[in-house]
This record gives structure tokens, sequence and C-alpha cells, in this order.
């Protein structure tokens, strides 16, 4: 059981320094589809207690400020703004591909697909060209 603790508080651990990859394209591409993956699961989950377009505000609203801001605070930097704005867009456009996933709206589906898309594109270029996040 204490293997299990010890476990747990190193991935807490983990989860809670702030990283913005900024010289590993691949990793940042990764964690930037996981955060994706969190606003869909966040927003999918409130949807069964409230409507959805409040499950979309409440999940992107909420990870801003309950994780983003907490870690913009630890480390006061542009660089860290920078990462902290671009991971609550990433749990954005998440949360509105389950809207649009459980409301059958192809265009706000298309939208977040394209924003994803057009977001991750330009976050590796930048960390393979190594100007912008990258110094």
């Amino acid at each position: 059981m204490n293997r299990l603790r010890r476990t747990f508080r190193l991935i807490l651990a983990e989860l809670n320094t702030p990283s913005a990859q900024r010289d590993q394209w691949f990793l940042w591409c990764a964690a930037q589809m996981a955060h994706s993956m969190i606003g869909v699961v966040m927003a999918g989950a409130l949807m069964f207690f409230i409507p959805a377009w409040w499950a979309f505000a409440t999940a992107a609203l909420g990870y801003a400020l309950a994780k983003e801001l907490p870690d913009f605070l630890h480390e006061r930097s542009w660089a860290n703004a920078r990462d902290c704005v671009q991971d609550t867009l990433f749990v954005t456009a998440g949360a509105a591909l389950a809207v649009a996933l459980k409301g059958g709206h192809v265009t706000l589906f298309l939208a977040a697909v394209f924003a994803d898309a057009i977001g991750l594109a330009w976050g590796a270029a930048v960390r393979l060209k190594g100007v912008g996040n990258a110094r």
C-alpha cells in the first residue's frame, strides 16, 4: 500500500510541475492532445448533470482557474503565461468536441478538430525551428 501511495504522490508531483516541453516537439504535441482529452472528459462528465453549453463553459473556465492560474502564479513569466494559455485553449477545444459529439453539431466538431490541428502544427513548427516558446 505504501508503494501505491508513493507512486500516486510522484504522479501528482509530476502533474503539478508546469512544463512547456520547449525543446521536444513530440512531447509537446502529446501533452496538448492530452489537454484536449481532459476537456472532452470534463465536459462529457458535466453534461450528465448540466446542459451542454454550461458544461463547455464550466470545463474550460474551471480548468483555467483551477489548474493553469495556480501554475502561472507559481512561476510568473511570459513563457509560462503562453504555456498556460495554450493548455487552456486545447482543453477548450476538447470541451467543444464533447459538446459537438453530444449535440450532433458538425460545424462545431470540425471547428474544434481544425483548431486542434492548427495548434499542433504551429506548436510543432515552433519547436522544430527553435523559436517562440523554445527560447
